[in-house]
């Protein structure tokens, strides 16, 4: 019959379509394990990855502001003495401020990056559902 569409998804008790051998239904279902399998330990290494690279994120971030601390200690120091240093302090002061905003303006292009995958990953899947609606092998979960 050429309406398996129409015949698809089965309910329970019915039979596969004639033309839907149980060998199909079968290797397609082993294909959906198998990327999944694979989708899985892609996840796994990718939240890896991300646990080091934020790790060394937050051990820069830590020497940037232990850095900036110090400076500041000595250069406030002098800058009681120092017409120089006292610009120097206001200047550094800034710096730090700039670095700061600069570091929040990196973090918000990471969130919407995020977002923009998670956007596309959802628009993936739907397309692969879509994908698979069409192809009558597999009922909609």
């Amino acid at each position: 019959s050429s309406g398996i569409n129409a015949e698809w998804p089965l309910r329970p008790g019915e039979n596969l379509p004639e033309s839907v051998t149980r060998s199909t239904h079968t290797n397609k279902i082993l294909e959906i394990v198998s990327r999944i399998r694979k989708q899985k330990a892609h996840i796994t290494e990718i939240i890896r990855e991300t646990k080091i690279v934020q790790k060394e994120i937050n051990s820069l971030n830590g020497k940037i502001e232990r850095s900036f601390i110090e400076t500041d200690e000595m250069v406030f120091r002098h800058a009681k003495e120092n017409e120089m240093c006292r610009t120097a302090y206001k200047l550094l002061a800034n710096l730090q401020a700039e670095f700061n905003g600069l570091v929040r303006g990196l973090d918000d292009i990471g969130v919407i990056n995020r977002e923009l995958r998670d956007l596309e990953d959802l628009l993936q899947r739907k397309k692969e559902k879509s994908t698979d609606c069409d192809s009558a092998l597999i009922p909609l979960l």
